[in-house]
This record gives structure tokens, sequence and C-alpha cells, in this order.
């Protein structure tokens, strides 16, 4: 329990401490995986729908927080990067939510996870 209260810490204080410097200052370091490489193993290899099932594992859905992450980190193909900051940091806090198995958490996780939403302006 303790280190999944440090991993959402972390993930939000990145969110909303440094995150909201790095978007005028780029700050973050360079994500680990790519924008793509995050939606091959999160959405199309299907981690996102089993976690949004119900039926991962911690370390599935810890995993998914990590790639969340470097979706933070990167850089879309187009729109504006402060927007991007803010809603990939909206779909990190929910996945961190989900680790921490907050009530109502994969309801969140499922409304910050709209593909056309992102896609249409981002991509």
């Amino acid at each position: 329990m303790r280190v999944q209260l440090i991993v959402c810490t972390l993930a939000i204080a990145m969110i909303f401490g440094t995150g909201a410097m790095a978007v005028n200052n780029n700050l973050l370091a360079p994500a680990a995986k790519t924008i793509k490489e995050v939606m091959k193993i999160a959405h199309k290899d299907g981690l996102m729908k089993k976690v949004q099932g119900g039926s991962a594992s911690d370390e599935e859905k810890k995993q998914l927080l990590d790639l969340y992450i470097d979706l933070l980190e990167g850089e879309p193909k187009k729109g504006d990067k402060a927007e991007w900051k803010m809603a990939a940091g909206a779909t990190v806090v929910s996945a961190a939510k989900v680790v921490l198995g907050r009530e109502g958490a994969l309801d969140e996780l499922k409304k910050t996870t709209d593909c056309m939403a992102c896609h249409s302006k981002f991509k």
C-alpha cells in the first residue's frame, strides 16, 4: 500500500508540480517509449481494455500507469503542447487511481482514454 501511495504521489507531483513547469520549460526527461509505442502496448495489444475490464493484475495496472507517464512525457505530432500535457496528465492521474484501487477510478480511466478526443487534436 505504501508503494502505491508513493507511485500516486509522484505521478500527481509530476503533473501538477514539475509538469506545469515543463510545459513552458521542457524540463521533463525524454519518454522511455514513444507515443506510438505506448499506443501499441497500452491500446492495440489490449492492456488498457484488460485494466478497464477489471481483470488486470496489479503489475499490469502499474505497467499501464508507467506507459501513460511516457505518454505525458512525449510530444504529439500536432496540437497545443499545454493542452496535450493536461489531457495526458489526466490520464496519468486516472491510471494512478486505478493502481491505488480508488472508487470510481475505472470509470474515470474510461473517460480519460477516449481515443478520438485525443486523435482528432494531436495525431
